[in-house]
């Protein structure tokens, strides 16, 4: 399989390997460096934290059992720091509990050390596919959110009430308005935010408002 660094354009996806054995860490180096990625090996959560810097797409190889703060313990903090890139547990002794709480916290997959690192190469292209998707969905949010920053007050009411459904009539209705001065401003709207429909429109503001 082709490793998805390639795809990042011309920057080269990363992988932290945070893993307190120095081995593992060059063992798991040696395979994705072979894959094309750019491999970051960190003995422990604590420097993670401490050296992690988002700048481009990028998963984590993450060792369940470490010293001090261990593999789940790094994924909740994570989350509550926004770090969003994905994270692979791995471990050498099977925990089902681990593995539940990694997964519901966000982990994409739990692999067991077993020496073949092949399907780690499979999952952290996986992984890298999934960051890289995501980015391009944040960069597009983003767009949008710009457009809609040029509402005035007024407009923004008006699309409240068009995501609830409401017709021209009520919505001149409840703003005291005339049916005509309703088009008016739905027209506004789907100029500022280049809405190709209403559905559109709604749509866009959803995505915005994170609904």
């Amino acid at each position: 399989m082709q490793a998805v660094a390639e795809q990042a354009g011309t920057q080269q996806a990363v992988v932290y390997v945070v893993d307190d054995d120095a081995q593992v860490r060059a063992l798991l180096a040696r395979v994705l460096e072979a894959a094309k990625f750019r491999v970051v090996g960190v003995p422990s959560a604590e420097q993670f934290l401490a050296d992690f810097k988002d700048n481009g797409p990028a998963c984590v190889v993450l060792d369940l059992k470490l010293p001090g703060m261990n593999g789940v313990e790094l994924i909740e903090t994570m989350r509550k720091r926004q770090i969003n890139i994905p994270v692979l547990m791995i471990s050498a002794h099977g925990d089902v509990q681990s593995a539940v709480k990694s997964m519901k916290l966000g982990a994409v997959d739990f692999l067991e050390k077993t020496g073949d690192y092949t399907l780690v190469v499979q999952n952290v292209n996986e992984a890298i596919a999934r960051d890289i998707k995501r980015r391009a969905q944040g960069a597009e949010t983003e767009k949008v959110r710009q457009r809609f920053e040029a509402l005035t007050p007024r407009e923004r009411e008006l699309l409240d009430l068009l995501a609830e459904g409401q017709s021209t009539k009520m919505i001149a209705s409840q703003l005291n308005i005339s049916n005509r001065t309703v088009d008016h401003h739905r027209a506004n709207l789907m100029s500022k935010t280049s809405a190709a429909n209403v559905a559109d429109l709604i749509r866009m503001w959803m995505m915005v408002r994170g609904k």
